[in-house]
């Protein structure tokens, strides 16, 4: 396999073969010092909470502005986030992976992930009229690809 670089003497374009330490040019005689290869990047993709723009980012990433809209979004750990389409709209929703529950931002419908690998559902807790109800945990999902871990506000 070939690369190519720019003769610092003539700044021709030389040919040279991949992993050559430096390239003798035939016009100039400059020897050219061919860089270390740059390391290979792991790349990963999502998609902007304020425009759906498809975006790709380095894995070790924390945030990734988006440069359509500039929305800052938060890259979630891969293993931890799962995907369901919304029983109703049928729009794709990310949600935590355990999570028994989605609630759509688009059309407020609750879909059931099929999970049920969160903590077992809470002893009845009292109401403000006395009675008492089982809180089943729903993950509410304020735009349709961001995850909240509690209500809108």
């Amino acid at each position: 396999m070939q690369s190519q670089i720019v003769c610092h003497g003539c700044h021709n374009v030389l040919r040279y073969p991949s992993g050559a330490p430096s390239v003798c040019c035939a016009l100039c005689q400059a020897i050219t010092t061919v860089p270390p290869p740059a390391p290979v990047l792991e790349m990963a993709h999502l998609i902007c909470g304020g425009c759906r723009t498809l975006l790709m980012y380095t894995c070790n990433a924390d945030t990734v502005r988006c440069s359509c809209c500039s929305t800052v979004n938060l890259v979630r750990p891969v293993n931890n986030i799962a995907h369901v389409s919304c029983g109703q709209c049928r729009t794709t929703l990310m949600y935590p992976y355990g999570a028994p529950s989605v609630k759509c931002a688009i059309c407020h419908y609750i879909t059931n992930t099929g999970m049920n690998t969160v903590a077992p559902t809470p002893s009845p807790m009292p109401t403000s009229s006395g009675s008492s109800y089982n809180a089943q945990p729903t993950s509410v999902v304020c735009h349709p690809f961001i995850f909240y871990p509690t209500n809108c506000s």
